[in-house]
């Protein structure tokens, strides 16, 4: 996969149109509330390396299942169960085109790079 090197503010924009995707995914998530799926924007994962760490942070449409598993004390508690990339009941309502879709940011101690092709790591 290939990345090349991006600029604090280019950064900052992409954050900010995830920021405004966000309050659409909240909306999409209240209109499916009570069928047990939720959708999130973006996965992250951080890589340690024997050069440090390395952040990835992959921006789609990631379906979990929410399972209730108890109460602790005074709390529920809930297992997050991933379900993949497409929407796990064809029932429910098409959720909002993500204007970031398959963008790829890694993050590293030289810098913020970005790969826009969608390729898996």
């Amino acid at each position: 996969m290939k990345f090349h090197k991006i600029s604090q503010e280019h950064y900052n924009k992409l954050l900010q149109i995830l920021e405004n995707y966000k309050k659409l995914v909240y909306e999409y998530n209240k209109e499916i509330s009570g069928k047990g799926y939720y959708l999130k924007p973006k996965h992250i994962i951080v890589k340690r390396t024997r050069y440090g760490k390395v952040k990835y942070i992959y921006f789609g449409r990631y379906w979990y299942k929410i399972v209730y598993v108890g109460k602790k004390n005074k709390s529920s508690k809930i297992k997050w169960i991933y379900l993949g990339r497409e929407k796990p009941d064809p029932k429910l309502p098409d959720p909002p085109h993500h204007p970031l879709e398959n963008i790829v940011i890694k993050i590293d101690e030289h810098g913020i790079y970005i790969n826009e092709t969608g390729e898996a790591i």
